[in-house]
């Protein structure tokens, strides 16, 4: 089996009849971050209300209510809240719009996208849009009958507007960055296949067939984190679902995500969620 098929995210979003998801958390609890992670679903963050900053593949958004970003299929993306986030992300897999005949919907607008022979802008100003957004989300909230009909047409007539408006262009992600790209894909699911192991630039770099230096700064430069941030930030959401979900004690549980020192895990811990392990455990069990 092909590696980078093996460590892809393995996440359903939705089903396989209807591949489309809406999550309305995006930030885990007490942490204002989403961490950095990538997907072959093309992704629509909506904003309902508070504020927060986006990145993707390198370039930071800031997000007030009601605006949106559109997230191509296999960008590196993520999140931090600034001021208490209500935020939406509708992740879906672009084929559910294609039919299996020849089909020309498919292959002169859907694949392209696909593909990322032609781009979305990640930031559009658009009221049009955002109604249709809107729409889709409440719909997806009120599941009355029918429901699947709506969204599938409210997608089809998101894609008309960006087209029909212009908003769609050629690509001109030239072949290095989509390099530069693959590389901090292949460290990323390197790290979510290996967290609970040692881990080290030096091995991290040789993975990437970089410099140390140049893959601190490349990684830093598309997912806005140091290697070392991200690898501590997973390994704390790794420990909160095992506070969460079993009774081990905090030293199991540090060792069990990667951390040889359990001070040190305390510390991380207590850094990115405000509260140490065991206090997260008895406030949990309330």
């Amino acid at each position: 089996m092909d590696e980078r098929i093996k460590l892809k995210e393995k996440v359903q979003h939705g089903t396989l009849m209807f591949p489309i998801n809406v999550y309305e958390n995006l930030f885990w609890y007490q942490s204002s971050y989403l961490l950095p992670h990538w997907h072959d679903e093309f992704e629509i963050v909506y904003l309902e209300k508070g504020s927060a900053s986006f990145s993707i593949d390198g370039q930071e958004y800031i997000l007030s209510p009601r605006q949106f970003l559109f997230i191509s299929c296999g960008s590196i993306h993520s999140g931090k809240a600034i001021d208490c986030p209500e935020a939406y992300a509708i992740v879906f897999n672009l084929n559910m719009l294609c039919s299996q005949e020849p089909d020309i919907c498919k292959t002169k607008y859907i694949k392209p996208v696909e593909e990322r022979k032609v781009l979305v802008p990640n930031l559009i100003e658009d009221t049009f849009l955002e109604m249709l957004i809107f729409d889709l989300i409440k719909t997806w909230k009120e599941k009355n009958y029918g429901y699947e009909l709506y969204i599938k047409s409210n997608l089809f007539l998101i894609f008309y507007h960006l087209f029909n408006k212009g908003y769609v262009v050629e690509s001109s992600i030239n072949r290095e960055f989509n390099s530069k790209l693959e590389k901090i894909k292949a460290a990323l699911d390197y790290i979510n296949s290996n967290y609970s192991d040692s881990l080290s630039i030096e091995k991290l770099s040789k993975i990437t067939s970089l410099s140390k230096y140049y893959f601190c700064r490349l990684f830093k430069e598309i997912t806005s984190l140091t290697p070392i941030d991200y690898i501590n930030k997973l390994r704390i959401e790794k420990a909160i679902e095992l506070l969460k979900n079993t009774n081990l004690s905090i030293s199991e549980i540090a060792f069990e995500v990667g951390f040889n020192n359990v001070s040190y895990f305390i510390k991380i811990f207590k850094e990115y969620v405000g509260i140490t392990p065991l206090q997260y455990k008895k406030k949990d069990t309330i």
